[in-house]
C-alpha cells in the first residue's frame, strides 16, 4: 500500500474502501458531491507512507476551518495509521481494511503476527486448509491454501504463495512472481499466469487462459488446456477438441495445438 485514501464527512465519520481511491469511496457509500465553492460536504483524507504526525494528510479543500469533528477524526486516524505502520495495535485494524493489512505485511514480512491471517479477506502467512466460498483479495508472502474449491476466488497471488489444489469451479485471477499452483481439476480456471509462476498438473476441464513471462504448466491431462499469450496457441491433449469453436471463446486465442498426454507447456 503506497497511499491510503479515506473520506471524512462533516460529522467525523470515516469511510474507506480497500484498494480504492477517493472516487471509489464516494461511489460505494453514495456520499453526495458538494458542488459549492467551499465544498464543506466532506474532506478527503489522503495519507502517504511514511505517515505524518497530527492531521498533516488532511486535504482541506480550500476550507480554512473544517468542523471540529473532522479535525478530531483526522487526528485519530493519523495516530492509528502511524501505529499500524510501526507494527503496534495491529489487532485494531478493521476487518474490511485489507489494503492496510497488506501494507503491514509489506513492512514486517515474516514477522507479521499470525492473527492477521484472513483479516480483510487477505491471507498472508501460515496454512489455510480450505477456501470454499467468497473472494480472497490477495494471497501473498508464504501463505498456502491447501484446497480452493466450490466457486471460491483468489483475485491475485504472488511471491511464495501457493495453492495446493484447485477443484470444482474455483478461480484465480492472476498468479505471478513465482507463485505456484499444484493440481487443477474440475472446471477450475486461472485467468493469467506470468513471471515464473508454475502450475504442476492440470486435469479434467481445467484451464489456464493466458500464459506470459517464463510461466509454465508441467503436465496437461484430459481436456485441460493452457493458452500462450505470446502467440495465442492453445495447448490441450484432448484429441476430440473442436478447434474452431474453441478459438472463438477468447479474443487472444488464435490456434489450437493437440499435445501428448502429460505434456508440458511453456510461455
Amino acid at each position: 500500500m503506497h497511499a491510503f485514501d479515506a473520506v471524512i464527512t462533516r460529522d467525523g465519520t470515516v469511510y474507506h474502501v480497500p484498494w480504492g481511491v477517493h472516487l471509489d469511496i464516494i461511489s460505494h457509500y453514495g456520499i453526495p458531491e458538494n458542488t459549492s465553492m467551499v465544498r464543506q460536504n466532506y474532506w478527503e483524507y489522503d495519507l502517504r507512507v511514511p505517515f505524518a504526525g497530527g492531521y498533516g494528510g488532511l486535504q482541506l479543500r480550500d476550507v480554512e476551518e473544517p468542523p471540529e469533528a473532522v479535525m478530531a477524526a483526522a487526528e485519530r486516524l493519523t495516530g492509528k495509521l502511524g501505529n499500524w505502520h510501526r507494527g503496534n495495535a495491529l489487532e485494531t485494524i478493521p476487518d474490511a481494511w485489507g489494503d492496510m493489512v497488506e501494507h503491514v505485511y509489506g513492512m514486517m514480512g515474516d514477522e507479521t503476527p499470525e492473527f492477521l491471517n484472513g483479516r480483510g479477506a487477505v491471507y498472508f502467512r501460515g496454512v489455510v486448509d480450505e477456501v470454499g466460498e467468497g473472494t480472497v483479495k490477495r494471497l501473498v508472502g508464504g501463505a498456502t491454501v491447501r484446497r480452493l474449491s466450490g466457486a471460491a476466488v483468489i483475485e491475485a497471488m504472488w511471491a511464495r504463495s501457493r495453492v495446493d489444489e484447485m477443484q470444482d469451479e474455483s478461480r484465480i485471477g492472476i498468479a505471478y512472481e513465482g507463485a505456484s499452483v499444484g493440481r487443477m481439476t474440475g472446471r477450475s480456471v486461472i485467468d493469467t499466469i506470468c513471471q515464473s509462476t508454475v502450475v504442476e498438473e492440470m486435469r479434467d476441464s481445467s484451464r489456464v487462459m493466458l500464459m506470459h513471462g517464463a510461466s509454465r504448466v508441467l503436465a496437461l491431462h484430459g481436456r485441460a488446456l493452457a493458452a500462450r499469450g505470446c502467440d495465442g496457441v492453445v495447448c490441450t491433449p484432448d484429441k476430440k477438441v473442436r478447434k474452431r469453436a474453441l478459438v472463438k471463446e477468447h479474443e487472444r486465442w488464435k490456434k489450437v495445438k493437440v499435445v501428448e498426454e502429460g505434456a508440458s507447456v511453456f510461455a
